[in-house]
Parts: structure tokens; C-alpha cells; sequence
């Protein structure tokens, strides 16, 4: 007696443009950092240090912002190739720190201290059609940095 054992498999083949648009689809973190400083005539400027891009979708990230900072706060904005904007995120000043102690008398205290120079780091929801980062003050139109998200 002879036996004869047929299998029905179908092929399966990956096209690339398939595995491209799964790619373009991951949603996108962004991790951007910069330093910030401000010279003796109280002229701050900002630079790029680096970014890290991983795969994740941040929870309750809102597109555009509900509440107006201070006028020293950062507001991080995504354009797309047309300048269109697509989110924006406050960032409170940088060089601007609240520390918290106990005195000797042992009750808290708060104390303000203003900083030179100071590294932040901004978190986005990086979105597709995302061509430029740009940071300002708030309540400015002129970037004080434009960052290319095709250099990150």
C-alpha cells in the first residue's frame, strides 16, 4: 500500500511596499535635547544636542495648547512642509528653578533661582507629516531654534 500525503499551503510573499507602510504607520516618540543659556546682556539662545526616536503613542497628548504660559516659558511647535501647524506643547522655562527645604526652624521654604545655563529635554507624539521642530517664547512667532526632523 503506498500513501501519498498532499498538503494544501498557500504562498505568502511580503511585498516591501507593504512592510514600508507598516513602518510610515508605527507611531513615533521623540526625545529632543537642548541646553539653553543666557549670556551676560540676558540674550538666550538654544542648542540642538541630540534626539532619540522610539516606537510608542504618549497618552492624553493634546494637539495644541489649552492654557497660555508665563511670557519666559517655551512653546515647542510640529510644522509640516506647508509651515502648517500640527501641535504645539509648553515648556516651562528652563532656567527657571523652584527648590523646595527645610530651614532651621524646620518649615518648608521656597526658594526661586534663576540659572544661566540649564539642559531640557522635550517629549513629542512625532507625527508624520511632521518637516520642522521649532522652539520660541511664548506668545512669538521668530524660533529661537528650527530643528529638521529629516537631520534627527
Amino acid at each position: 500500500m503506498v500513501s501519498i500525503l498532499v498538503s494544501c499551503g498557500g504562498n505568502r510573499t511580503a511585498t516591501s511596499s507593504n512592510s514600508l507602510d507598516d513602518i510610515k504607520q508605527t507611531p513615533k516618540i521623540v526625545f529632543l535635547n537642548y541646553t539653553i543659556k543666557k549670556d551676560n546682556n540676558g540674550k538666550k539662545t538654544i542648542d540642538f544636542i541630540s534626539s532619540k526616536k522610539v516606537d510608542g503613542k504618549l497618552k492624553n497628548q493634546k494637539k495644541f495648547l489649552d492654557k497660555n504660559g508665563h511670557a519666559e516659558d517655551l512653546i515647542c511647535s510640529q510644522f509640516d512642509a506647508s509651515s502648517a501647524t500640527l501641535s504645539q506643547q509648553l515648556i516651562k522655562n528652563p532656567l527657571l528653578k523652584h527648590v523646595e527645604y527645610v530651614d532651621e526652624t524646620k518649615n518648608f521654604r521656597i526658594v526661586k533661582m534663576e540659572l544661566d545655563s540649564a539642559d531640557f529635554t522635550v517629549r513629542l507624539q512625532l507625527y508624520p507629516e511632521t518637516k520642522y521642530i521649532a522652539i520660541n517664547y511664548n506668545n512669538e512667532k521668530r524660533p529661537l531654534i528650527l530643528t529638521k526632523v529629516s537631520e534627527l
